[in-house]
């Protein structure tokens, strides 16, 4: 069974009494409406003093030291963070890996897929951003082996896939469909796409990345199997948001997964 607080959202694979994480919804923050209330990005237009506390209000609840954050681009770039010093805040890439202890790994979503990892072994985490561009790029490959080459082992790594947009709500176009296609996850399960009619495809993303974790030598994993475009009173949602608002530009916040490692 899940376990859900006011903020956050566990797996009960990913109990362990030296990993402190969430996958965090939107409420419970102090940004101000359209971007109410958790957001956590300053790439949005939000208030930065709010987007401020809100980083602070997630870095006290898991009692961390700090965050680290990237630019996301929907790349395969994976940083290791070496030290607490290191400055990646505005270092531009999708997957995070450590071994470092109250140094939270922060990924932003709304719609695409955050991912955490853990090695209860060598307690080396990690933590990635996957929509389809990332997945198909190889994000999840690229942070498993910069796990691996922190000192981790592929077969004692778990990981959880968090709220992300799930299939009924995917609808994608051709261009995207003849990428996916190509991709040795769609090759080895085809479910991915769901043909509706001649141009109409649903995606499932979620399925994508679990062939991905697979390819990678991931066995252990699990799905919080929430979708963020159904559940807008909880996540943000970019499709929704641009569906509503069309023809002009979406505007929505980020919400924010984030794993550490505490004493």
């Amino acid at each position: 069974m899940l376990i859900m607080t006011t903020k956050k959202i566990h797996h009960p694979k990913l109990e362990f009494n030296d990993v402190s994480y969430g996958f965090f919804t939107k409420k419970g923050g102090y940004s101000k409406f359209p971007y109410d209330s958790l957001n956590c990005s300053f790439n949005v237009g939000d208030d930065e003093s709010n987007v401020n506390e809100n980083l602070k209000l997630v870095c006290n609840e898991l009692k961390l030291e700090k965050l680290i954050k990237l630019n996301q681009i929907h790349s395969s770039k994976v940083f290791v963070v070496n030290s607490k010093d290191d400055q990646i805040n505005n270092i531009a890439g999708d997957g995070l890996v450590t071994k470092l202890k109250g140094i939270g790994l922060s990924i932003l979503g709304a719609d695409c897929a955050p991912i955490l990892f853990y090695d209860k072994s060598s307690k080396i985490i990690g933590a990635c951003h996957a929509g389809w561009r990332g997945a198909i790029s190889g994000i999840i490959e690229a942070t498993v082996s910069s796990m691996e080459d922190l000192g981790a082992r592929r077969n004692n790594v778990i990981s959880i896939i968090g709220p992300t947009i799930q299939k009924e709500s995917y609808e994608i176009k051709k261009d995207v469909v003849l990428l996916v296609k190509e991709t040795k996850f769609y090759k080895k399960n085809h479910s991915i796409l769901f043909q509706v009619n001649k141009n109409k495809y649903l995606f499932d993303l979620p399925l994508l990345i679990k062939e991905s974790l697979k390819y990678s030598g991931i066995n252990n994993f699990g799905d919080i199997y929430m979708n963020t475009y159904e559940k807008s009173d909880l996540f943000f949602s970019h499709r929704k948001s641009s569906q509503k608002n069309f023809p002009k530009q979406a505007i929505t916040g980020r919400h924010i997964s984030v794993i550490g490692l505490i004493s």
